[in-house]
């Protein structure tokens, strides 16, 4: 994209991506890895197609979609791929790892669970505990979204195990499909797939997953101990980056964004784009600046101690380092 049309594009808000042009040969490649390819994510690929990378000295090999938890973890241990975006919790499950092995959260870029509660049946007024006795449909056991949502049964009292049907599906593509079989009343889901859904009369949004459980960490940029430290240059460009994405993304409206990042999602029709941003910047779903809140990361590990998955929370400073986060807060103009 050229300067003038980045300018152009920037609006008011001052990235200064135009001021200085960084030669593809000084450029550090970065082997990028997402857990999946989302709406969700937004922020991520306006700053890949805005040039933000880029003016920071970067060249994005990527991003790689590799589903699921497991095989994002396995993809940067295997050396396949320098960061990626996931949850930030397996940093937390990979604690007790060498360096190579150990990630560390250095960026974030949502501010909570992203997924919307759909009804086959419109509700004026859904809670959770509308839930008892009934089936919901919702991402692979273990995961992050089926953890949260476990996680608002167990507030209202009841047990997700004996109150409430939860069927879990490992492959995100499959949730919807599930949804509609008979007998299913209700899913978890995330764009672009609730906005078809209502557009076509199949489902109701009733409910926002991240009014009911508050902000948190729920995705961040992850690499390994042994990365950041032999490359906070790159670290620090890449976080900058992602910094002025948020910026960016926090100031536009929904057409504008939906126009710059239509491209990364090709089968999917611009105006589901624009509906599907508009209702995430609605719920203010994604981050204004990468710094990691340490209370936000408390309540991230805390609900997967409750869940099993962590033995005891870990300590802010053993999964985060927020140096970059910070110094980006510092330097770039708002």
């Amino acid at each position: 994209m050229r300067v003038k049309q980045i300018a152009r594009m920037c609006g008011s808000v001052t990235l200064a991506l135009a001021l200085t042009v960084v030669s593809a040969a000084a450029q550090q490649e970065v082997r990028l890895n997402e857990v999946l390819r989302s709406l969700f994510y937004t922020p991520q690929y306006v700053a890949l197609r805005m040039g933000a990378f880029e003016q920071e000295g970067i060249k994005i090999i990527g991003p790689k979609t590799t589903w699921g938890l497991q095989a994002a973890l396995t993809e940067v241990v295997s050396g396949n791929s320098d960061i990626a975006l996931l949850g930030p919790e397996a940093a937390a499950l990979t604690l007790d790892a060498g360096p190579a092995r150990r990630f560390i959260n250095f960026a974030q870029l949502t501010n909570g669970d992203g997924s919307f509660i759909l009804s086959k049946t419109p509700m004026a007024s859904f809670s959770i505990a509308d839930l008892k006795g009934k089936t919901i449909v919702t991402s692979g056991k273990g995961s992050t979204p089926a953890l949260v949502l476990e996680h608002l049964i167990k507030k209202t009292g009841m047990d997700p195990a004996k109150d409430v049907i939860i069927r879990n599906i490992p492959q995100s593509g499959n949730i919807l499909p599930s949804f509609l079989e008979p007998g299913t009343q209700f899913a978890q889901a995330y764009e672009p797939g609730v906005v078809l859904m209502v557009n076509q009369g199949k489902g109701h949004r009733v409910a926002t997953v991240h009014s009911m459980m508050g902000p948190m960490p729920f995705t961040a940029y992850i690499a390994s101990a042994s990365f950041i430290e032999r490359n906070p240059k790159i670290i620090q460009g890449f976080t900058n980056a992602v910094y002025k994405a948020l910026l960016w993304t926090d100031k536009q409206p929904a057409a504008e964004i939906a126009k710059l990042i239509a491209p990364e999602f090709k089968d999917v029709p611009l105006e589901v784009i624009e509906a599907a941003v508009a209702e995430y910047k609605r719920v203010k779903i994604w981050a204004t600046n990468p710094l990691i809140d340490p209370d936000g990361m408390a309540r991230m590990t805390g609900m997967m101690v409750e869940a099993g998955v962590l033995k005891a929370q870990a300590p802010y400073e053993k999964v985060v380092n927020p140096t970059f986060a910070r110094q980006a807060l510092q330097t770039i103009k708002q």
